[in-house]
């Protein structure tokens, strides 16, 4: 009688641990899921902006500016420095020109 106890205490705690490593692994993966599609969603809509900048401008800064202000998410960004920085990459001018554009 006393062995069954002990198999079933044994059994039962083995079913609780992997139960809660289960959950914390599916909490973990959801959480990271939803980070990458963030980020995702932030590169893309920096994409679509430098599509617009490079299709809509003479790549000036003036013109990069203009057509960003177009654009609601930046209406507050500043252009008094040589670099311009976007939700993932950086617009980097030189002489009033646009000179290189970096990933963060």
């Amino acid at each position: 009688m006393k062995k069954w106890k002990i198999a079933f205490w044994c059994c039962l705690t083995l079913l609780v641990f992997v139960t809660l490593v289960s959950a914390y692994s599916i909490i973990d993966q959801a959480y990271a899921m939803t980070y990458h599609k963030v980020s995702y969603d932030e590169m893309e809509d920096d994409f679509e902006n430098l599509i617009d900048i490079i299709n809509k401008s003479d790549l000036t800064k003036s013109q990069i500016e203009k057509v960003l202000k177009d654009h609601n998410q930046y209406e507050f960004l500043e252009f008094q420095k040589d670099t311009v920085s976007l939700n993932q990459i950086s617009l980097i001018f030189r002489n009033g020109k646009l000179d290189s554009i970096i990933n963060h």
